[in-house]
């Protein structure tokens, strides 16, 4: 039985025998060195390839991005309107953070029920209205035979509906906020969403898409594909 010695430099034998060329020349150049000088060379052939077809997919990427975002960037015919009617959900919910406003301000008030008033009305006559409502609009948000433009305007406006629920947790705490503090947070709200949602129904009607609300349109435009 070998040693482990004799393992040894059986294995040296063999190395050795491989690095010197045919013919026993000992001062040709190895054949690893020219192993190694080849693989070097075309690693960095690899590596110049791959870093190019990367550089190209990137590129490929980007043009397809800037394609559909100039493709979604408009929004034409009766896609206006549709893409108006899904504020209703925010303006009827967050309804109810004017109401200081409306006191100070009977004529804001007054111009709220003209406005609101009749989809009020079918509100409270539907069971559940609000939650089918809610509920639709999402289904429908997902739905690709629906112009992007639409979509994207039901989903923020759902989101923007969304962010009404947390001013109204701060009711829920167990110490009472001073009646100033919450009077002007409360109008604060209201009017936020108002310019939200203002802002959203100009932009349609002009055939912009209303993309530039901070936080909101950014969630929304992520949720639309």
């Amino acid at each position: 039985m070998m040693t482990r010695s004799a393992i040894t430099v059986a294995a040296y034998a063999t190395l050795l025998a491989l690095l010197l060329p045919e013919g026993g020349n000992c001062f040709a150049p190895p054949l690893v060195s020219s192993i190694s000088r080849t693989t070097a060379s075309s690693s960095i052939s690899t590596g110049a390839i791959i870093q190019a077809n990367t550089s190209a997919r990137t590129s490929h990427k980007k043009n397809l991005h800037n394609l559909h975002m100039s493709s979604n960037s408009e929004i034409e015919g009766t896609d206006r309107v549709l893409s108006c009617l899904p504020y209703l959900i925010p303006l009827l919910d967050g309804d109810r953070y004017g109401k200081y406003l409306f006191y100070l301000v009977p004529a804001l008030g007054m111009a709220d029920s003209i406005v609101l008033g009749p989809f009020k009305a079918i509100y409270s006559l539907i069971p559940f209205a609000q939650f089918i409502a809610f509920i639709g609009l999402s289904v429908l948000s997902r739905n690709p035979d629906i112009p992007r433009p639409v979509r994207f305007n039901m989903q923020q406006a759902l989101i923007l509906d969304i962010t009404l629920i947390f001013p109204s947790l701060l009711g829920q705490l167990p110490f009472q906020i001073p009646a100033l503090l919450a009077n002007s947070g409360s109008n604060c709200v209201y009017l936020a969403m108002v310019a939200s949602v203002g802002y959203a129904v100009v932009s349609n009607l002009t055939g912009k898409v209303p993309d530039k609300i901070p936080v909101i349109s950014e969630a929304a435009g992520s949720s639309v594909q």
